[in-house]
C-alpha cells in the first residue's frame, strides 16, 4: 500500500489533509519524537513522528532477504577479490559522498590514498575512517555531542578549513554563528539550528533515538540522518559526516559493503535524495518522517542491488580475462597463480598487489615469488612503487 506524504496530500486532495494528519499523527503504530521543525521562512512547528507502515514491513523483509542473498554470494567469491572489490568500493564511496557535496575529485587521486602510495593528500582523513569500518578493532564512539565533535575533528575539519578558513567551528563544540542552506540560485531552502545550546539539546535527542534499539534500525538511521541536517551543526561538512554514521551503523548490522557503496546509489539517486529532504522540511508535512524513512529504505535496498550487480560484472570479465590470459601465459602452477592474483588485482581495484600479498597468497617465499616475476615475459607485468617505497605489480591488462 503506497504511502502519500501530507504535502501531496495537501496539494492533490485539500479536504482530506487534516483528516490525514490527525489520523497518522494518533495512531496506535506512530512513534512520536521529542522534536520539532519549521520549514524556513514559515511560522509552523510541527512535532515530528513515524508511522510504522505496511510499506516499511515490507521494505525491511526485503533488504533482510537482500542480505541473506548476497553473503550466500559472497561464499563463493575468492578471498583476493574480496579484498580488492572491497578497496574499490572504498574508493567509490569517498568519491560518492564528496561529489554529493560539489567536492570535485577524480577516481586516480583516491585510489592513490586508498592504495597507499600518496601520503598526508587530500581525503587522507576521510579514506581512513571509511577503511576502518573494515576493522573490528575501527570502534567508533558516536554517544554524545562530544563524541561527533572528535570524531568530525579527525574525519574532515581539516580539509573543511583548508577549502574555506571561515568554516572553522567557533563555537563551544559546534558552530556559534547561524548557517543557511542554500539552492544553486542562491535561494535559502533551509537554516541550521541556531544558537548553539540549541543544537547540542536536539543533537543529543537525535543521539538518543540512534541508540534507541527499540526502534528498527532502519528507521533510526534514516531519522538520525534526517535529524542530523535539520540541525547542521557544522558550517561544512554535515551531509558527509551524517552519511558516514549512517554507513557506520548500517554496516554493524548487514554486510561491510553496504556502509562502502551507499553514498555511491545516493549519489545515482541524488534528485531523490534531495526531494526528500525538501519533502520532509515542508510545513504542509507537519512533521511526517515516515516519507523520508521509505524513501531512504528504497536506497539502502538499491545499494543491494549495486552490489550484486556490480560484482557480477565483474566476475564475468574477470572470467573472459583469464580465458585470453591462460591462452598466452606459459609455466608451473606457481607461475599461474601470480599471474591470477595479479589479474584478479588489476580487474577489482586496479592498484596492484605487493610483494608481501603474493607470498600470503601463493604461500611461497619472498625468493620464490620474486624469481617467478622475473621471469615473467617483459611487458606482462608493470611494477610501480608503492607506500613506503614497496613495489607494486600489476597485470599489463593490454596483453588480453
Amino acid at each position: 500500500m503506497e504511502y502519500d506524504s501530507l504535502s501531496k496530500i495537501y496539494y492533490k486532495h485539500p479536504a482530506e489533509h487534516n483528516k490525514t494528519y490527525a489520523e497518522r499523527f494518533n495512531s496506535p503504530l506512530t512513534r512520536h519524537f521529542d522534536f520539532q521543525i519549521q520549514e524556513y521562512n514559515h511560522r509552523s512547528k510541527y512535532p515530528t513522528f513515524f508511522c510504522y507502515t505496511e510499506k516499511f514491513a515490507m521494505l525491511t523483509e526485503i533488504i533482510y532477504r537482500k542480505h541473506e542473498d548476497l553473503l550466500q554470494a559472497l561464499q563463493a567469491v575468492p578471498p583476493l577479490v574480496m579484498e580488492q572489490f572491497i578497496l574499490s568500493s572504498v574508493v567509490d564511496e569517498v568519491r560518492a559522498t564528496s561529489d554529493i557535496e560539489g567536492i570535485h575529485s577524480t577516481r586516480k587521486e583516491i585510489k592513490e590514498v586508498v592504495s597507499g602510495s600518496v601520503q598526508s593528500a587530500r581525503f587522507s582523513s576521510i579514506v581512513a575512517k571509511y577503511k576502518s569500518i573494515l576493522t573490528d578493532s575501527g570502534q567508533i564512539s558516536f554517544k554524545t555531542c562530544e563524541d561527533i565533535r572528535a570524531f568530525y575533528d579527525e574525519f574532515i575539519h581539516k580539509e573543511v578549513t583548508a577549502n574555506d578558513p571561515t568554516h572553522k567551528l567557533d563555537g563551544d563544540l559546534f558552530r556559534r554563528d547561524s548557517v543557511d542552506i542554500t539552492s544553486a540560485s542562491g535561494k535559502i531552502l533551509h537554516r541550521g539550528v541556531y544558537p548553539e545550546e540549541r543544537i547540542i539539546e536536539l543533537l543529543n535527542v537525535t543521539l538518543g533515538i540512534l541508540h534507541d534499539t527499540d526502534i528498527p534500525l532502519l528507521a533510526r538511521v534514516a531519522i538520525f540522518h534526517y535529524f542530523f541536517e535539520y540541525i547542521h551543526p557544522f558550517y561544512d561538512g554535515n551531509g558527509r559526516t551524517a552519511r558516514f554514521i549512517v554507513s557506520y551503523f548500517l554496516a554493524s548490522r548487514f554486510h561491510r559493503l553496504i556502509a562502502l557503496r551507499l553514498s555511491v546509489l545516493i549519489k545515482k539517486n541524488k534528485k531523490k535524495y534531495y526531494e526528500l529532504f525538501r519533502e520532509t522540511d515542508s510545513e504542509w508535512n507537519c512533521g511526517d518522517l515516515t516519507p523520508f524513512v521509505l524513501g531512504f529504505s528504497e536506497i539502502v535496498s538499491a545499494t543491494f542491488d549495486d552490489i550484486s550487480i556490480l560484482l557480477n560484472n565483474k566476475i564475468m570479465q574477470l572470467t573472459k580475462y583469464r580465458q585470453k590470459l591462460y591462452a598466452l601465459i606459459e609455466g608451473d602452477k606457481l607461475t599461474k597463480e601470480i599471474y591470477e592474483a595479479l589479474l584478479q588485482s588489476s580487474v577489482f581495484f586496479g592498484g596492484g598487489i605487493s610483494m608481501e600479498r603474493l607470498m600470503k597468497v601463493t604461500g611461497k617465499s619472498r625468493n620464490t615469488v620474486k624469481y617467478r616475476l622475473d621471469n615473467i615475459p617483459t611487458g606482462h607485468v608493470v611494477e610501480s612503487v608503492g607506500g613506503g617505497s614497496k613495489k607494486i605489480y600489476k597485470l599489463n591488462l593490454a596483453i588480453v
